[in-house]
């Protein structure tokens, strides 16, 4: 095999198209080394979109260079990050790329470096980090480089020990984290980079593997504005036109709906014998309708310019939010339920992210809620912890303007809530939420995904089980009994309120026999029943 000494550009694309590929290979298998057996496994889904985003802003530049290259994958990662693995891929690609960037090429002392300040990048994004993680597979492997940097040039030598010891690392998790080793899985986040490194040699050794086609990358994410989508839409066809032809009962339409496709998009069509019913977008409408012309006459015709009827709109929309006070404060939660949305909007939370359990939202549909809100401070709530490290690259990219409340629970998004006065200053909010986090205590009911033993609990595919501070404290198969267990752990002498929302799979008389239940257990407390919505779990309970 050939050594590497040089990484142009071309390859450097290829390192990171190679990488993203082992990811979507390998991300259900990523999944499913959770430590917990409830329905949250997403950090293989977190770190592949991520890689995803970051390829889509490489794929993006015109002109490649490292540079160019190195910029497209900073910004891509950043507003593509998903989670806490997600976060902190975007920042090991981010220290990675900050010195490549400086280069025309990448020769092997800079490929060590650029690896040596991605492990400094990701460990300073990380409060307290925690050995037995990503970042310890990180660090071994990096240390690893260094010392083969003494021995080689060949840059693929060097990414292959690289490799071989984050795989050893990967192996030594769970004897650096008990919870790894009682779950007998490895680390999740290390495993994503090992298959990560293992794109990168791949691509740097010269095997070919058969990527998807480019139609068939579906790369894109959803979350851009309702506007920029618009906007993009418009510019590629401007004219909807509808019509009917009537035509004879044996007319063939075929070749006509063939040429139909070179003429724009968003086509449909109806036939019955002697009628073709045509939508077409297109930006030659005159030209469509003679040659439908040809076929029989037509009826029902109908153009509409889409480009006036969108500038009409954003007009509407801008008028609209001059129209609208600018607010000292306003709020973005992330949430997910319909429920416990209703809640949010009620307690006056402006924008709403879809988000929670195996759907964490990235930085940029954070930073878009952001942008939407009409207000000169706006306050985050997460809502989970899996979230906060991404509500907390918004600091750098709207500055002072944001305030992040690190709420792990919508129930303490919630509780947080009602502290808030209009009347006091954002300093003085701040302080109130914060304290109020620690004001509730949060349990929760879900059904395992896989067999496990967690806290010295056998716990089988199917149980159910109940958590409190992520830990699972009960299990068993009767769902009262298992809210009841649970409730007499979080409940004690200062309890006052129990409140109980239930999912979307619970019926309301189902949720009725339990207010029932917990009522006559507990009649010195008061119990308050709300419909949360929620996916995956049967209840939360919030105790105050």
């Amino acid at each position: 095999m050939m050594g590497v000494y040089i990484i142009d550009s071309n390859l450097l694309v290829k390192l990171f198209e190679y990488a993203t590929y082992e990811l979507e290979k390998h991300r259900e298998e990523i999944d499913l080394l959770n430590v917990f057996p409830v329905p949250d496994g997403d950090t293989g889904t977190n770190m592949l979109y991520t890689m995803r985003s970051t390829l889509n802003e490489i794929k993006k530049v015109k002109t490649l260079t490292i540079r160019s290259i190195a910029d497209a994958a900073i910004k891509g990662s950043l507003m593509g990050a998903r989670g806490n693995s997600g976060v902190i891929l975007s920042q090991i690609i981010r220290g990675f790329c900050e010195v490549i960037r400086n280069h025309e090429e990448i020769d092997a002392k800079i490929w060590v470096k650029s690896w040596q300040n991605a492990t400094r990048v990701a460990y300073r994004a990380v409060l307290k980090p925690t050995e037995g993680t990503i970042l310890t597979v990180l660090r071994d492997g990096v240390k690893e480089a260094v010392l083969a940097l003494r021995e080689t040039q060949d840059i693929l030598k060097i990414m292959e020990r690289t490799l071989e010891k984050a795989k050893e690392s990967l192996l030594n998790t769970p004897n650096l984290l008990p919870i790894l080793k009682e779950a007998k899985v490895v680390d999740a986040g290390g495993q994503g980079l090992v298959w990560i490194w293992t794109g990168f040699y791949e691509a740097l050794s010269g095997v070919e593997l058969e990527l998807p086609k480019e139609k068939e990358k579906v790369v894109e994410i959803k979350e851009k504005p309702e506007r920029e989508i618009l906007e993009s839409y418009v510019l590629t066809y401007q004219y909807c036109t509808e019509f009917i032809i009537n035509s004879y009962e044996n007319v063939d339409f075929t070749n006509f709906k063939k040429w139909l496709e070179t003429q724009g998009d968003s086509i449909v069509t109806s036939e019955a014998p002697g009628l073709l019913k045509v939508h077409i977008h297109t930006n030659h409408p005159g030209l469509v309708l003679e040659r439908a012309l040809e076929l029989g006459s037509l009826s029902r015709i109908k153009i509409d310019n889409m480009a006036e009827q969108h500038e009409e709109r954003l007009k509407e929309e801008i008028s609209q939010d001059v129209k609208t006070p600018l607010k000292e404060i306003g709020f973005v939660a992330v949430s997910w339920g319909k429920g416990i949305n209703e809640i949010f909007k009620s307690l006056g939370v402006d924008m709403i992210v879809n988000g929670g359990q195996t759907l964490n939202p990235s930085v940029e549909s954070l930073s878009n809620a952001v942008e939407k809100v009409r207000a000169r401070k706006v306050f985050i709530l997460p809502n989970n912890k899996n979230v906060i490290l991404a509500a907390k690259q918004l600091e750098s990219i709207h500055k002072d303007r944001v305030v992040i409340i690190p709420t792990k629970h919508v129930l303490e998004g919630i509780r947080v809530l009602y502290e808030y006065n209009p009347k006091d200053s954002w300093e003085v909010v701040k302080e109130k939420m914060e304290k109020a986090m620690n004001k509730i205590k949060v349990g929760e009911i879900t059904r395992a995904i896989k067999d496990s033993s967690v806290n010295g609990l056998a716990i089988k595919e199917g149980d159910l089980i109940g958590l409190t501070n992520d830990e699972v404290k009960v299990t068993g198969n009767d769902i009262y009994k298992v809210s009841l267990d649970l409730l007499n752990l979080l409940l004690d002498e200062s309890s006052e309120i129990i409140s109980v929302y239930y999912g979307e799979e619970v019926k309301e008389k189902e949720a009725e026999t339990l207010l029932s239940i917990i009522k006559e257990k507990y009649p010195q407390y008061s119990v308050e029943l709300l419909y949360g919505g929620q996916p995956f779990y049967y209840y939360y309970f919030g105790i105050e």
